[in-house]
């Protein structure tokens, strides 16, 4: 059954035309990493999908309905993104993953999750893979470095385990090693949809499924 369904006529953004006659598809569980030059539209297709991008002429359906019916936040926390340069506030690292259950939409999908032992089990189990260990829940956010802040924004957002993750460039302030590590950890582990953007050529290599776009073109390819 298709979860994400991608019909436009064209794509915009900052009142130039991208991409055009886009027809696309994604069920429950696939993985797709978006491929293309830069300034090719990438980013503005990620963004369409949870509205943060509303310039274009068609329609994209989330489980069979239009995703202009849902309220904004409602949408935004079951299609989740983590961005290249993640905002996260001037606190420490554990405070900055409580944070986001301030939020009510949070709360009343998750009501008994948040301070549990399975919760902070999650939190660490997810802090170990990812190369940090405790230690880093009581560091100031400020004296992280960027790769870190990217592992500690996919975390907060891993939390929840959304239904669609969208991944724009988190690769790109990590070294090698840790970037794999991570690729292999959401494909292998990570249950729900993933739709990805990074020029990391082990992200590049491993991912089977791909968008690529060219000349206004979406090509869809999958090994």
């Amino acid at each position: 059954m298709e979860l994400l369904k991608i019909d436009l006529e064209s794509l915009s953004f900052d009142g130039k035309e991208l991409l055009r006659e886009v027809h696309l598809t994604l069920k429950k569980g696939d993985k797709v990493l978006i491929k293309g030059a830069t300034g090719s539209g990438k980013t503005s297709l990620m963004h369409t999908i949870n509205l943060m991008n509303p310039n274009y002429i068609g329609t994209i359906t989330f489980h069979g309905r239009d995703i202009r019916q849902y309220a904004p936040d409602e949408l935004r926390s079951r299609i989740m993104e983590v961005m290249q340069e993640p905002w996260l506030d001037n606190t420490n690292c554990l405070e900055a993953l409580q944070e986001p259950w301030t939020y009510a939409i949070h709360t009343k999908k998750h009501p008994a999750s948040f301070g549990t032992e399975t919760w902070k089990q999650k939190v660490n189990n997810y802090l170990e893979a990812f190369g940090l260990d405790e230690t880093y829940l009581n560091k100031p956010v400020s004296q992280l470095s960027g790769g870190e802040k990217q592992r500690l924004a996919l975390i907060r957002v891993l939390q929840f385990e959304p239904e669609v993750l969208l991944l724009d460039e988190i690769s790109s302030a990590l070294d090698q090693n840790t970037s794999s590590i991570i690729s292999s950890c959401i494909l292998n582990n990570f249950s729900g949809t993933v739709i990805a953007i990074s020029h990391d050529p082990h992200w590049q290599n491993s991912w089977k499924k791909t968008w690529q776009i060219e000349n206004k073109k979406v090509h869809l390819s999958e090994v």
